[in-house]
């Protein structure tokens, strides 16, 4: 990645009285002053000044970074580069790959069709995809020449939403079983849900369900689910029951043409330590050609519209007088559903998720009360593999996001957020 001098700090802290314009609000919260909320401007500095340090020094391109509190924007900030290269400053208005923050969406509308009893949680997921009832646990050997055994119990459709269902991804771990996911290859576009979803179930696990806690395939199979039983295409499904009514207007899986200018290049490490640009700007994944509708990583969305989502669930399922969810069903999502045996999950790394957490529907619950790292029990988090992280705190009833785009995910870079985010949190 080329170093160039950084653009004018875009810094829209409203304690200092600068404009937050349209394009960064348009779909949005209200705006407040962050004393008016509880919030310390001169706190809200240091986040700044740190996400600047973290481009100056060229170790990321850019970023955008948000704290509402009480429904509405108290800190706002856009720093650094869209596109080093091409000397594009960051803007509150582009659009993100966001990779796994796909998921807590995917959740949403599986726990709609719950709450509408169009399907239970406990129900096998072989309900619904038939080859699931064959489905075997891994128990030993080789990859070529695995050891397979029936499972204890079936896959319920809970597993999934819990990532204790057996599947995995096969590039997290390093056991046969990840060997087998692998050489399966399953990280296809050109594929269907419904292709995918068969796949897997031919796949061994690599736990029998309900026994273990691995990050993987599970929400793609749910979003074959919702698409079963709701009768249409996950896209569609998603467009009509959750971004039309919260007012995502750029969030989808394939580049619109309102993205196509306002689209950030995302950056993997080199081998010299550095972010390099990926090419193509636009994978085939996120064109017409890509088939793969992925309930796991496959949206595209801006800040503004994952805030929209973000505060619906902090608001116990409605926003702007529409209701996407009953408040005890957003509760019930929010709470660690892990037997105490697999809580807390092990960390995807030293700092994160930070503290101690179990597993809701959709995302990560802190569990524990210590203040090292601050935070609240109770608070649901996840985040995408390019860097985009998210975060609602209801007992500080807060939201934050910092979001960039680069590989691998900068799972540091969220832990330290939050301490001074918490840093900033003065009152009600």
């Amino acid at each position: 990645m080329t170093r160039h001098p950084t653009p004018l700090r875009i810094l829209l802290t409203l304690a200092s009285c600068c404009l937050l314009t349209e394009a960064a609000i348009a779909q949005g919260l209200p705006r407040a002053r962050p004393e008016d909320v509880g919030l310390s401007a001169a706190a809200l500095e240091r986040i700044t000044t740190t996400l600047q340090a973290y481009v100056d020094s060229g170790k990321f391109p850019g970023f955008l970074a948000l704290i509402a509190r009480h429904g509405k924007v108290a800190y706002l900030a856009s720093i650094g580069w869209m596109d080093v290269e091409h000397q594009r400053a960051m803007s509150p208005d582009a659009v993100f790959r966001i990779y796994s923050l796909t998921k807590p969406i995917a959740s949403t509308a599986v726990m709609q069709l719950y709450e509408r009893g169009k399907l239970r949680l406990d129900d096998p997921v072989s309900k619904y995809i038939p080859a699931f009832a064959g489905a075997k646990v891994y128990a030993g050997g080789g990859a070529a020449t695995p050891v397979l055994h029936d499972p204890e119990r079936p896959i319920t459709l809970a597993d999934l939403l819990t990532h204790a269902s057996g599947l995995t991804y096969g590039f997290i771990g390093n056991t046969p079983a990840d060997s087998i996911y692998r050489r399966a290859g399953l990280n296809n576009p050109h594929w269907t849900l419904a292709q995918l979803s068969d796949t897997l179930a031919h796949l061994p696990l690599a736990f029998s369900p309900g026994t273990r806690w691995t990050y993987g395939y599970s929400i793609d199979v749910l979003a074959r689910v919702v698409e079963l039983v709701s009768g249409t295409t996950f896209d569609r499904y998603l467009e009509s029951a959750v971004f039309r009514p919260l007012g995502m207007s750029m969030t989808a899986f394939h580049v619109t043409p309102a993205m196509e200018t306002h689209l950030t290049t995302a950056y993997a490490l080199g081998p010299d330590g550095r972010p390099h640009a990926m090419a193509p700007l636009i994978a085939t994944e996120y064109t017409p050609e890509g088939r793969m509708l992925s309930g796991g990583g496959g949206l595209l969305s801006t800040l503004s519209d994952y805030l929209r989502f973000a505060q619906m669930l902090l608001n116990g399922g409605e926003l702007d007088g529409h209701r996407v969810l009953k408040r005890e069903t957003v509760a019930l999502m929010m709470r660690d559903h892990l037997p105490p045996g697999l809580t807390p999950i092990p960390p995807i790394a030293p700092d994160w998720p930070p503290g101690k957490n179990g597993f809701g529907y959709g995302g990560a619950v802190r569990v524990d009360a210590d203040t090292a790292p601050p935070g609240s029990p109770g608070t649901f988090r996840w985040a995408g593999a390019a860097s985009t992280f998210f975060w609602v705190d209801p007992q500080t009833d807060l939201v934050a996001m910092v979001w960039t785009q680069h590989l691998p995910p900068a799972w540091s870079l969220d832990a330290q957020f939050q301490r001074l985010v918490y840093a900033s949190v003065k009152g009600r």
